[in-house]
């Protein structure tokens, strides 16, 4: 019987498999006992003939998700395209290694200075080092909000003033495009979530781009929207009281989002949409077991070109170039649950653990949208146990 590992490392060489093969089967090997394995075979192969960048980058997407963030960058050292230099930045400023990270970024945008993320990844990594000019990327600086209330709460001020009589509470997230506070709307009395983009001239077709798809699937599982300005840049949103997946992890902690969290992605592929950044930081939990999802800023309508995504959390068919497909959510919905799965522990039912693989299985064996991902879970739960 074949080994599909050494199958794999064959990639490009005659009689072996295709760069989207070998993808999936890198992809299907993933979080299995072999995945050390496979992993190590592949440097020595990228030593003597080098691999090709998708399946490169999959692979230090694999060590990072190992804790082995270094030797993520590392791999990655001699290849010079802008995705590649960019992971790389991320995985360095990760490691601790800032000021690499920096140089890297600054790489970037010598080449393409609009390249998403890397300005504002400059700004806010020059204000960490402490040096000249990068004042405008500190949590208070962005988009001008640096004025504080009485209270303490920081004040929407400047470009912000006149549409946003939001009270900052505090800086909840910061991602490449836009910053995101908790703060509270003044005149309605009510907590929210207000992304403020970091660029809102350039990035304006973006942020009304998310506002857009949200209130199109809008519904049970999906975080409401309920303002937005484009001229200033900024996107208010329901209040997640208890955060993220991500900011919740622990032994024992319950899997009672899964459920809902197939079901919101069976509205989104119902409406024509793929959400392409089914990720733990992008599912809120508005309570311990009631998640929304959120970011769309980079949703695309089934069968437009898919655009680039967070590592680990891209299907094989996706990172060869496959048009948008509701699979791939499914890819990603699996991939969390396994993340989840593992950050609970022994006391989780195997049952979720073998949904996980199958979801991030080729393509031709998960489930085919959210709608399929929901009758599967009912297979395992019965529709009316919720776990």
């Amino acid at each position: 019987m074949r080994d599909p590992i050494e199958h794999l490392v064959r990639v490009g060489a005659p009689h072996g498999p295709s760069l989207e093969e070998a993808l999936e089967v890198f992809a299907s090997i993933r979080t299995t006992p072999n995945e050390g394995r496979a992993v190590q075979r592949l440097l020595a192969r990228d030593a003597l003939a080098p691999l090709p960048e998708p399946l490169l980058l999959a692979v230090a997407s694999a060590l990072a998700d190992r804790g082995e963030t270094v030797a993520a960058a590392g791999i990655l050292r001699r290849t010079d395209s802008l995705p590649a230099l960019m992971t790389r930045a991320d995985l360095l400023e990760r490691a601790g290694d800032r000021s690499v990270a920096l140089s890297l970024v600054e790489r970037v945008l010598g080449r393409d200075v609009d390249w998403p993320g890397a300005r504002e990844r400059r700004a806010r990594w020059s204000a960490a080092l402490g040096r000249e000019g990068a004042g405008a990327a500190s949590a208070e600086g962005a988009a001008g909000l640096n004025s504080r209330d009485a209270s303490g709460g920081l004040v929407a001020i400047g470009p912000l003033a006149p549409l946003a009589p939001f009270v900052l509470l505090r800086e909840a997230g910061r991602g490449g495009s836009a910053t995101v506070y908790e703060a509270e709307d003044r005149e309605l009395g009510r907590r929210v979530a207000l992304k403020v983009y970091h660029q809102p001239d350039r990035d304006r077709a973006k942020l009304l781009h998310e506002a857009r798809v949200a209130v199109a699937v809008a519904g049970e599982g999906v975080i409401p929207v309920f303002d937005v300005d484009p001229e200033r840049g900024w996107l208010a949103m329901q209040w997640a009281p208890f955060g993220a997946l991500a900011s919740r992890r622990r032994p024992g902690h319950p899997l009672g989002w899964v459920h809902a969290l197939a079901v919101a992605l069976a509205r989104v592929h119902a409406a024509g949409w793929v959400h392409h950044d089914v990720k733990p930081a992008n599912v809120l939990l508005r309570a311990p077991g009631s998640p929304m999802l959120a970011d769309f800023g980079i949703a695309r309508r089934v069968g437009e070109p898919s655009p680039p995504g967070s590592p680990g959390y891209v299907s094989p068919e996706r990172l060869a170039g496959r048009s948008s497909d509701p699979s791939d959510d499914v890819f990603g919905f699996g991939r969390v649950l396994l993340v989840e799965a593992a950050h609970a522990g022994a006391g989780v039912d195997e049952a979720w653990r073998s949904l996980a693989a199958e979801c991030t299985a080729p393509d031709a064996l998960r489930p085919r949208d959210g709608a399929a991902l929901v009758q599967r879970i009912d297979a395992l739960e019965g529709p009316d146990e919720r776990r």
